[in-house]
């Protein structure tokens, strides 16, 4: 049955009884009809809200398992998630990608058990987190080189005193990077080529500077540049392909409020941007040095920002920038990421013979496994003994070297063997320490933006398009969980299958990806459930209708940190009134927490009528069909006892409006 059609119950005659009294109650106030809804909530009734039968009224709970104060603070928030009417919870950890390695505490398989135990007992659906591609710190623990490659191709080196050391000579250079060139008079500073608002909201300054003479200081830019708030300066820069590069600059502030501080870099022809970490100042700080690198990829000319976007109030002052080769900084080593290194005449460089073996030991290990740095200083290249080599020669190297994305986020290979052998025995130990609880109904796979693929050279599915490569991965993994258990549900965010959303078939670079992810849904089987993320108005409901026409059925990934006057999952359920498959709705938080539980549960079913399903429906929070969680008492419909009359079909009212 098709959630909007009319949903039917049966029964004994007690049961018809409390439905016919029901359907007849007159509308009354919003605590009364809060009482009957939860009265409902204790059966298989679901809230039929907007057309669609929410049986599935999940929330996601991202939670550090090895912290013993959390099994008593995630309790109670599933208690109250109980009490308000959800029936299902997404688990969370990123330690759930390394149960089996040694690395955690003793204790954490009985405080992860504790609260599995506790939310069983309470009858809810419950789902572990895992494959954890697009935010990859689970799976790049166990390697960090499957990190996804950026590639450098031919970067220049100069052997001197037993090391190969960046040679510099073609390397772009920012003019006045230290603001130490003056204009002969004005606050406009030679050398950049835009400044905004000189002398008004972006100033020369003598008095406040890092070295020298000067710095550049912004000033109140919410007044003194409106309605923009924008303080920036750019330079555009001809520059190789393929070049990796660090940019540094040195910022102090006081008193700053408001916008995004950026050193921010540019491409077009396509139009990209190639550094995507914003600088985290303080209100007020001392100066600072703040480090990235970047990848030029196919691009011949940059445009380099350092600046202020919609800022309001206070100070901001920005010395001795400084753009250079970056070298082997998150250096990634694997087959699909190969090296070499060759001289003027291109005779190939022997690692080993020529080179002593190259590696970067802080790359995605610092201050753990699986975790990358912005910036650190790169690996030395030390010559042999009895090297090729000679002091004075120039060297190409041409190596792959990983990303990060808002400061923290790393992309793990899609393809690359190892990564999806990690994942499967993921998978494998999450079934087995859920089942031990009793509380296993199938995973919620971690497919979400995928921000850097498509560059290095590890296998590739069809013509190696972005997005046969994510249909060939999601269907491996969903293999490997067919393979420990074919009947349990499987669930995977929506964002990048959605070409409405992620996925779309654009022109415009997806961030650091070599193409775009249209067609990554073709690797979704029909069985398969989708969370859908992609509320925006103009886009939402044909988003829906096409997982709908492929036959999945939905979740709404609703709330997202919203305070409850900003609520919009009404509506969102109301722009998709008609379609089939829109089985529930998940309570997703970021960081505001769980305040606004009840909240979001008044706004999205408090009014609405509790009714069941058909038998032919799906039953309310339980795993997919077939799943090999049995239901729970609050999941099981109600039945009928030997002989008893079936009772009439009754389609309560909503309760009020």
């Amino acid at each position: 049955m098709h959630p909007f059609q009319s949903p039917r119950r049966s029964g004994s005659p007690s049961t018809v009884v409390l439905a016919l009294l029901l359907a007849a109650a007159v509308v009354g106030a919003s605590a009364r009809a809060w009482a009957r809804r939860g009265a409902f909530a204790q059966s298989a009734a679901a809230p039929l809200v907007e057309g669609h039968l929410l049986t599935r009224r999940w929330l996601l709970i991202q939670n550090n398992f090895q912290v013993a104060a959390n099994v008593a603070r995630v309790n109670a928030i599933l208690d109250r998630a109980k009490a308000a009417g959800y029936n299902g919870a997404v688990f969370a950890d990123v330690k759930f990608g390394r149960l089996d390695d040694g690395s955690l505490i003793d204790a954490y398989p009985s405080y992860l058990r504790a609260v599995l135990t506790h939310a069983r007992n309470l009858g809810l659906t419950v789902l572990p987190a895992t494959a954890d591609f697009g935010y990859s710190e689970s799976i790049l623990w166990h390697d960090p080189d499957l990190a996804e490659g950026l590639p450098v191709r031919d970067e220049p080196y100069r052997a001197q005193g037993g090391r190969l050391l960046p040679d510099d000579t073609d390397a772009p250079r920012l003019p006045n990077p230290d603001f130490e060139t003056l204009p002969a008079g004005g606050d406009t500073f030679p050398g950049w080529d835009y400044q905004d608002a000189p002398g008004a909201a972006t100033f020369v300054d003598r008095a406040v500077r890092h070295g020298g003479r000067a710095s550049l200081r912004m000033e109140d830019l919410g007044r003194t540049n409106a309605p923009s708030g924008n303080g920036r300066v750019y330079k555009r820069l001809a520059v190789k392909p393929f070049r990796h590069l660090h940019l540094r600059v040195w910022v102090k502030t006081e008193g700053f409020q408001g916008g995004e501080v950026r050193a921010l870099v540019l491409a077009q022809n396509p139009s990209r941007t190639l550094q995507w970490n914003s600088i985290p100042v303080q209100a007020t700080q001392d100066w600072t040095p703040f480090d990235v690198t970047f990848n030029t990829l196919t691009h011949e000319e940059i445009l380099v920002y350092l600046g202020v976007w919609g800022g309001e109030r206070g100070r901001i002052w920005w010395d001795d920038a400084l753009l250079e080769p970056a070298g082997l900084v998150n250096l990634v080593r694997r087959p699909g990421a190969p090296l070499e290194a060759r001289l003027a005449d291109g005779r190939l460089l022997d690692e080993g013979a020529d080179l002593a073996p190259i590696t970067d030991p802080r790359s995605g290990r610092v201050p753990w496994p699986g975790n990358f740095d912005l910036w650190h200083e790169p690996p030395t290249i030390t010559l042999t003994a009895g090297s090729r080599v000679r002091e004075g020669d120039p060297v190409r190297l041409s190596y792959y070297h990983t990303a990060l994305i808002y400061g923290g986020q790393v992309a793990a290979s899609l393809l690359e063997p190892r990564a999806l052998e990690i994942v499967a025995g993921q998978l494998s130990s999450l079934r087995r320490e859920f089942q031990a609880a009793g509380a296993f109904s199938g995973w919620m796979l971690s497919h979400d933006e995928i921000r850097v693929h498509g560059w290095d050279q590890a296998p590739k599915a069809g013509s190696g398009r972005p997005g046969e490569n994510l249909a060939e991965n999601i269907r491996r993994v969903r293999a490997a969980a067919e393979a420990l258990d074919p009947a349990a549900a499987l669930y995977v965010w929506s964002d990048m299958f959605d070409p409405f959303h992620n996925a779309a078939d654009s022109e415009t670079p997806f961030y650091l990806v070599n193409g775009n992810w249209a067609g990554s849904w073709e690797g979704l089987d029909p069985r398969m459930g989708v969370v859908n993320w992609n509320s925006q108005p103009g886009k939402r409901r044909d988003s829906a209708a096409f997982f709908a026409a492929r036959g999945h059925r939905q979740i709404l990934a609703g709330y997202y940190d919203q305070q409850p006057g900003r609520f919009g999952d009404r509506a969102w359920l109301a722009d998709l009134r008609g379609l089939p498959g829109i089985e529930g709705v998940l309570y997703a938080q970021w960081g505001s927490g769980y305040d606004n539980l009840e909240a979001w549960a008044q706004h999205v079913w408090g009014d609405a009528a509790w009714v069941l399903p058909t038998p032919e429906g799906p039953t309310p929070g339980g795993p997919t069909p077939g799943g090999t969680a049995p239901p729970t008492p609050t999941d099981a419909p109600p039945t009928a006892p030997p002989g008893a009359t079936p009772a009439p079909r009754v389609l309560l009212p909503r309760l009020f409006r």
